[in-house]
């Protein structure tokens, strides 16, 4: 069944014409509309481009979060990458099957798991685009939904929760889908979209899953559509407990994993704590702030503005004035959304951290919730102008809210889009790792310098910042054990005690930071709590008593074997030479 229509909507002849005199004149106005928004997309679509050229498919660019979400798929591609790894081994169990599919895929058509993420960004991208275009078509017409996508590309901070391809990315195209779906009547859509969803992105699905189930709610208890309601409602009861297996089946963890944090062993953690915490979520901000940081991204690409202030005012008048006419501005879909999407935001801060971080619960739903909500409210307002020229009268609204948008985020196309991380971020070191070590080699070193070696070097990380995650009780209290080791073994006396450290570790080659050893930085060195003391005190010797002061200045492969490569930013020590040095009688 079609749902009703306003009568009030995109059509150029309805019952809100005046007359057949001026029928071809308003069609002709709505037609002229059209070309304009066709206009303003094509445009804004080669700017958009344009402003993201010197990052998106670039080779040497990818996000932070790639270190640690996308280098397994190099294991696509050499299946004895990362043999038997603890941390290769999390950071996978995290990836849901049909990312993992996807991905996989597409690693192996591209050959490199860094330029994957750029085409499953594009794809996560444009399928976004493409249903928000669609939902709003479907609602209203093609001009607000040419709005829409637009808006869509312009919400930079949406968009860039996409970049590198990760699995958050998935959240946008499933919400708008979900939205396209629902405002077309098609419950078997729907409902093939929540079984996908729970192999994707299990926390989008949710909320999509209670919207569902609200909206047709709405419908057992509407006077046309009741029949409709219980007939789909009775399905969606009958596919739920199929939907809690699959969620179920993703969201497994190995047993080598252990269990996930709650709420109260969290509160105790220091790598949680704001601000100077690892993972600086709690204590929860209060819920207005919250909402006002992370819920307004669609219209607003700063974190300090007025501009939800004016939102949410505008919401409020949406909604009464919808009870006062009598008329569905905001299609009841899109509250039902909203809805949902705040029900997992509460559920999230009560069961933290099984839902994750809450105000990742709100960036994505509630863009999306603006962006076609408000679009196809502006447009059934200007809709209602009973003239010949009501299509201006709907552009005009649509120009109001461009207004506010730019208001809060201007053009839309500054910054690289979360696109923060490079090749050559740690200089040359990490390409010689990858050129002249073995595969199989197990790489340690200051855990935040050694971040990209897992990506870029394809080698193996004893440990490091990126993925030494605290969320999992029996995997952190590894990464703590290897990331106390790795301190120590940095902050070294001598290279005697560096090898005493790391031998037994099966360590490889470790990594020094130089700029860690200028005395200003010694003075002022810490890393995340609970391991700042511990820094703290390792580096209140003298500058010049450390391990890596007692390497060469340069690279001495004749005096100096265990010393492969030195430059401006890292010196790199092989453990096995520096075995065979030390034992043939030198003495630091």
């Amino acid at each position: 069944m079609q749902p009703a229509r306003n009568t009030c909507d995109s059509d150029p002849v309805t019952e809100c014409s005046v007359g057949t005199s001026v029928r071809w004149s308003e069609a002709a106005l709505a037609k002229a509309v059209i070309a304009l928004m066709v206009i303003l997309f094509v445009a804004y679509l080669v700017a958009f481009v344009q402003s993201m050229r010197p990052w998106w498919f670039h080779p040497a660019w990818t996000t932070d979060d790639a270190l640690q979400q996308i280098y397994p798929f190099h294991r696509i591609l050499d299946a004895e990458l990362f043999k038997d790894d603890l941390i290769t081994t999390m950071m996978t169990a995290y990836l849901a099957p049909i990312h993992y599919w996807i991905c996989a895929l597409v690693t192996r058509l591209t050959g490199d798991p860094i330029m994957m993420g750029h085409w499953v960004m594009l794809l996560q991208l444009s399928l976004t685009v493409g249903f928000v275009f669609l939902a709003v078509k479907r609602a209203v017409g093609w001009a607000p939904a040419l709005f829409a996508a637009v808006w869509m590309l312009h919400s930079r901070r949406i968009v860039q929760r996409m970049t590198g391809g990760l699995p958050r990315g998935w959240a946008a195209p499933l919400f708008a889908a979900f939205f396209y779906f629902v405002l077309s009547g098609n419950h078997v859509a729907v409902l093939l979209l929540l079984a996908v969803g729970c192999l994707l992105h299990p926390p989008a699905t949710l909320a999509m899953a209670i919207a569902y189930g609200l909206f047709l709610m709405v419908l057992v208890f509407s006077a046309d559509r009741a029949a409709e309601g219980r007939r789909w409602l009775s399905r969606y009861v009958l596919l739920s407990p199929l939907y809690i297996v699959l969620v179920l089946s993703v969201v497994q963890m190995p047993a080598e994993i252990g269990t996930m944090a709650d709420y109260a062993t969290a509160s105790q953690m220091p790598e949680f704590q704001s601000p100077t915490g690892r993972f600086p979520f709690l204590p929860f901000p209060p819920l207005w702030d919250d909402l006002r940081l992370y819920g307004f991204h669609a219209f607003t690409d700063r974190f300090s503005s007025p501009v939800p202030y004016l939102v949410v005012a505008l919401l409020a008048a949406l909604a009464v004035a919808s009870i006062y006419l009598k008329r569905e501005l905001v299609p009841v879909q899109a509250w039902c959304f909203l809805v949902g999407a705040m029900v997992v935001y509460a559920l999230s801060r009560e069961l933290a951290f099984r839902l994750y971080v809450p105000n990742r619960h709100l960036q994505f739903p509630l863009a999306f919730f603006m962006i076609v909500g408000f679009t196809i409210a502006a447009w059934r307002i200007g809709a209602c102008a009973r003239t010949k020229y009501r299509p201006l009268f709907q552009l005009a609204c649509l120009c109001l809210l461009a207004a506010i948008i730019g208001w809060g985020s201007g053009l839309g196309l500054k910054g690289p889009a979360n696109f923060n991380y490079t090749r050559d971020q740690r200089g040359r070191v990490i390409q010689w790792i990858a050129k002249y070590t073995p595969k199989d080699a197990l790489i340690a070193g200051e855990p935040t310098f050694i971040d990209p070696v897992q990506l870029f070097a394809k080698r193996t990380a004893y440990v490091t910042s990126e993925t030494a995650h605290p969320f999992y009780d029996t995997y952190y209290a590894e990464m703590k054990r290897r990331l106390e080791i790795t301190l120590r073994a940095h902050y070294a006396p001598d290279l005697r005690t560096l090898l005493e450290i790391v031998e037994p570790e099966g360590i490889d080659y470790f990594v020094f930071e130089k700029k860690r050893f200028y005395p200003r930085v010694l003075a002022t060195a810490t890393y995340f709590p609970p391991f700042d003391g511990l820094v703290r005190t390792l580096t209140s010797r003298d500058a010049e008593q450390y391990a890596y002061k007692q390497l060469p200045k340069s690279i001495d492969l004749a005096n100096a074997p265990y010393m492969p490569y030195r430059d401006d930013r890292a010196a790199v020590v092989e453990i096995a030479a520096l075995r065979r040095f030390l034992d043939h009688g030198f003495a630091p």
